[in-house]
């Protein structure tokens, strides 16, 4: 396993969607690489949130589902993306309450949110990066690093689907 990084928050302008691009945690800045896994728009904005340390006046679902497991006594260890598989990736959570470890199942967009918010590493499979890494000099993207706003990522977001034209997809 290799330990990863969120490197952005880009949009996929095939998808018109948000990716999250993660880098191995040892690559140099840039990284040369990059693994691109789809999010939900909720799910992008919950890790761009996170990365800043906002915190909602009200708990979102990761928020609440951190609380949970605070209470319970119980802590993320780590998460991998374990898997690729017919296009989709697999991942797990790994957490411990009293002394006993406990693997889920997960989708990655979920476990990274958690992660970042519990500062807990992240892991993929070395042959899953390999197979799914991507040349970051192609990448082209409006990206969103951790540094961004809230609002700088509605106004992002906003923009990119304003702004997207047919050539685009070519």
């Amino acid at each position: 396993m290799l330990q990863a990084d969120v490197a952005a928050i880009a949009f996929d302008p095939s998808t018109r969607g948000p990716v999250v691009l993660l880098k191995r945690a040892d690559a140099p800045e840039p990284p040369p690489q990059l693994v691109p896994i789809a999010l939900g728009p909720i799910e992008a904005y919950s890790i761009v949130s996170a990365l800043q340390g906002n915190e909602p006046p009200r708990p979102m679902t990761h928020d609440l589902t951190c609380n949970i497991m605070l209470t319970m006594g119980a802590h993320i260890q780590h998460a991998e993306i374990h898997s690729f598989i017919d296009g989709t990736y697999i991942a797990s959570l790994t957490f411990r309450q009293n002394g006993v470890t406990f693997v889920v199942d997960a989708r990655p967009s979920d476990a990274i949110a958690l992660v970042v918010r519990q500062r807990a590493p992240l892991y993929i499979d070395e042959k899953v990066f390999d197979l799914t890494a991507v040349d970051a000099n192609v990448v082209t993207h409006v990206g969103i690093g951790p540094a961004m706003s809230s609002e700088q990522f509605d106004q992002a977001l906003k923009n990119f689907t304003d702004n997207i034209t047919p050539s685009d997809f070519a």
